[in-house]
């Protein structure tokens, strides 16, 4: 009997946690690009921590061989865990951390639209790069190196509107059930248009507002930047229910979203 709810609840367990192989989301395709150079020095055979452990280890033992002090971990060989991680071939998926953690912010709308009260006004903030579109294309073609001059001209091309699917689904849900929707980007304004555009080449259509850095605020921190833009919402009289980013400067600062998300990015760290 006891084998039997062990073997019963498996499958129960799989589903639930979303641990099922067939369940297992993966990195999406990417456009090849003409003129883009045909090789990487991010091999699709990367080599195993421990590979490059026994390497070091062996090398060091040989008398004739003469091994520096590297206080800090080799790049190249954390770009391999990224580039893992990224493309769900090593020990996690980073496809499959958005994808629950978008669920989990479905789960706030949720609880939040139950509770609203008539005639309240309810609003959700999303960042952009990383929360609603995704640059894995972009990175992985620089080696997962995050050029910024490269990543700048990228932003403002048709191929930058490749959406994050759990990011569309929670929107198209906050729309349809009347929650607006703010975006608020560390883009500068010069590159709105091409932000709005590819925001809609990816379904985000209808949005209440769409903040970009101008003026002074290129020179201000992200956190007070976003804080600035989010007391526009709230003094416009809006109850910000949820706030989702990829950074924690996203998130923190005053006003706060009543909930935060904070999804994952394993690209690059914005203070």
């Amino acid at each position: 009997m006891t084998r039997f709810l062990r073997l019963l609840c498996v499958p129960f367990l799989c589903t639930a946690v979303g641990l099922c192989q067939s369940q297992q989301l993966t990195a999406p395709s990417c456009p090849t690009v003409a003129g883009a150079r045909p090789v990487s020095i991010t091999p699709a055979k990367r080599p195993t921590d421990e590979q490059i452990k026994a390497t070091a280890e062996a090398a060091a033992a040989d008398p004739s061989v003469m091994v520096a002090a590297e206080p800090i971990g080799n790049f190249g060989v954390a770009r391999y865990r990224l580039a893992d991680y990224a493309e769900c071939t090593g020990g996690g998926c980073y496809w499959a951390d958005l994808d629950a953690q978008t669920k989990r912010a479905e789960a706030v709308l949720d609880r939040a639209l139950a509770a609203a009260k008539p005639g309240e006004k309810l609003a959700m903030v999303l960042d952009i790069d990383e929360t609603s579109l995704s640059g894995f294309c972009e990175f992985r073609r620089e080696d997962y190196g995050f050029l910024l001059a490269q990543f700048n001209r990228w932003v403002v091309s048709p191929e930058a509107s490749m959406p994050i699917p759990g990011t569309l689904q929670l929107y198209q849900k906050a729309r349809a059930a009347g929650v607006e929707v703010f975006f608020i980007t560390g883009r500068w304004e010069e590159q709105r248009e091409a932000t709005a555009k590819n925001l809609e080449l990816a379904g985000y259509k209808g949005w209440k507002g769409l903040a970009l850095r101008t003026g002074p605020q290129k020179k201000m921190t992200t956190v007070d930047y976003k804080s600035e833009e989010r007391k526009k919402i709230v003094d416009a009289g809006y109850r910000i229910v949820l706030n989702m980013g990829d950074q924690w400067s996203d998130l923190n600062g005053e006003p706060r979203g009543e909930i935060s998300v904070k999804l994952p990015n394993p690209f690059y760290y914005l203070p």
